[in-house]
């Protein structure tokens, strides 16, 4: 798996902090705009997942929410 594009992507449109939080639905479309945006391979939303826990960034699933801990999107960037 190829972990380049998705680095450009946090290091482009994200910021990375330990109080960081962001919902994990909206982090996948800004990085699918973002990979169209630039023709790059767009991976489906469960080799993104495996991308940013192999970054360490946690992710936190429950009823009807699930989110990133240690990132967000910069707000120049959001799409919802």
């Amino acid at each position: 798996m190829k972990v380049k594009p998705f680095k450009g992507f946090v290091k482009s449109c994200c910021i990375v902090a330990s109080n960081a939080r962001y919902p994990a639905a909206d982090l996948y479309l800004t990085y699918v705009n973002w990979c169209i945006n630039r023709k790059t391979t767009v991976y489906d939303q469960f080799s993104f997942l495996e991308m940013l826990e192999r970054q360490g960034f946690i992710y936190n699933a429950g009823p009807g929410k699930s989110y990133f801990e240690g990132i967000a999107v910069l707000p120049p960037y959001r799409v919802v």
